[in-house]
């Protein structure tokens, strides 16, 4: 067929819809097949907004709705609220069809009418079953993005179909593309196809990651990171075979593509090595969603893991992107690759008039009482090999199971050691300040300042109060260890 006859059959195809659309008997069935949709819907809004209203199915057992739990009357009071507007679009539609046939109007219309709202009730109940046991703004995501264009495109295929002969459409030639026509169908497939087959895998991903998380022992960041390289393998798969379906000339591709890769490959290096990276970390799986990593000193989570970047969500809650070179090429602590467990050290300075055996004996107590330090490797007190004016370091190590957690078990530790010293009376050391004066200094003093300290400041309240009764020509001050 000439170019001129596939665009031809194009506007033929439209035209006969449109003179289709223009009859009476079509408009008729029109206007009953949108006052159907409308009432389904306003009714099953109405009807659970007065069983919500009136502490319903959900409160009256205690439910809160999306995520009531995973129990069986959940699920069913679920699937009862997304099967009933497509329901009652069935009765509805049902009743209305054998009123006009009863007054011998046609009825074509309305009985597809039916066939989209049984479509309607399948797809409603798939995606309550898929996305039931998911966070409810995922959940909600998907739905957004995926179930509902995918439910509208298969309606609207189906009225198409009874408007116009879809397979000819399919075939018919949109426009031209490097000497090559382009069909309608060909465009379909590489556009919203891609799309499709994209959110497609998305969700699958994301249900069996939730299901592999909630119902299996398997690790969640091995599941995770194996999923995603079969997620870009098949995602790299539809849009293969996607852009195979516009069949576009190889050697007209191949010379505009040839002219333009030496200028990508350039500006794209940084992306390409991301890439490359970014796969070999999930093959040799060095790097999981869920490792616990430091970064520049800060210590997190990793929550997503792509074939460009690392999302590593620090304790502070604070996303960092990090592009998967700098784990590839670079050197990062993980405290999870092969075990969790972490060890960690309070240091005290204790006087050394004190026992060590008694000082060690007191801090192993602490670290042995505290519900959420590990028993094995046991907790351990060391004497370090340095001493200063009066003073024994301790070393106290002990191990816990949540790297994240170690910041605040240090700070539960020093708290539990400073009351245990104070009831064993054993002395900690502090440090105090020793004031030094130019032999000068006291010509510029007033007198006041000049005489001794003890006559000016009778006694200070603070160290604060004694730094800011002296004269600014103070020229130095040095700390010394003293004991308390």
């Amino acid at each position: 067929m000439t170019e001129d006859g596939q665009g031809d059959q194009l506007m033929v195809i439209v035209d006969r819809a449109l003179v289709f659309l223009g009859r009476t008997e079509v408009v008729e069935q029109l206007v009953a097949l949108a006052a159907v949709l409308v009432v389904s819907r306003f009714a099953s809004r109405a009807f659970w907004w007065v069983i919500d209203s009136r502490g319903g199915l959900r409160r009256s057992r205690g439910l809160t709705p999306r995520r009531a739990g995973s129990g069986i009357l959940s699920r069913l009071v679920d699937l009862i609220r997304a099967a009933s507007a497509p329901t009652i679009g069935i009765v509805l539609a049902t009743v209305v069809k054998r009123e006009m046939a009863a007054a011998g109007r046609v009825t074509g219309l309305l009985e597809e009418l039916i066939g989209v709202f049984v479509v309607l009730l399948v797809g409603e109940m798939v995606m309550t079953i898929l996305t039931g046991g998911l966070d409810p703004e995922e959940g909600r995501r998907h739905r957004r993005r995926f179930f509902k264009p995918l439910i509208a495109i298969i309606v609207g295929l189906m009225v198409l179909d009874h408007l116009a002969d879809v397979g000819r459409l399919a075939g018919a030639t949109a426009f031209e593309a490097f000497g090559s026509p382009l069909s309608v169908g060909a465009l379909f497939v590489a556009t919203l196809g891609i799309w499709f087959w994209t959110d497609a895998i998305n969700l699958m991903n994301t249900v069996v990651v939730d299901f592999v998380s909630k119902h299996t022992n398997f690790n969640d960041g091995s599941a995770e990171a194996t999923l995603l390289l079969v997620r870009y393998a098949l995602i790299l798969m539809g849009i293969t075979y996607g852009v195979g379906q516009l069949q576009l000339d190889p050697s007209t591709v191949a010379a505009i593509t040839g002219g333009l890769s030496v200028g990508v490959g350039f500006g794209m290096r940084e992306v390409l090595g991301n890439f490359i990276s970014g796969s070999f970390l999930l093959f040799e799986r060095s790097l999981r969603p869920g490792d616990i990593v430091e970064l520049d000193g800060q210590m997190g989570t990793v929550e997503r893991l792509t074939v460009r970047s690392t999302t590593v969500r620090t304790i502070d809650n604070e996303e960092i992107v990090v592009p998967n070179q700098r784990f590839f090429t670079g050197s990062f602590k993980t405290f999870t690759g092969t075990d969790e467990k972490v060890r960690f050290n309070v240091v005290v300075l204790a006087n050394c008039e004190n026992e060590v055996e008694r000082v060690r004996g007191v801090l192993h107590e602490v670290a042995s009482s505290h519900p959420e330090i590990l028993d094995e490797p046991r907790p351990d007190a060391w004497v370090e090999d340095r001493f200063g004016n009066n003073v024994v370091s301790y070393r106290l190590n002990m191990w816990s199971a949540s790297p994240l957690a170690i910041p605040r078990l240090r700070s539960d530790v020093v708290r539990l050691i400073w009351i245990a010293f104070h009831e064993a009376d054993i002395a900690l050391v502090f440090p105090d300040m020793e004031l030094h004066f130019n032999d000068s200094a006291g010509a510029h003093l007033p007198a006041a300042a000049a005489a001794p300290l003890s006559a000016v400041i009778s006694p200070p309240a603070s160290t604060g109060e004694v730094l800011a009764s002296l004269s600014p020509n103070v020229v130095g001050a040095t700390q010394k260890e003293m004991s308390s």
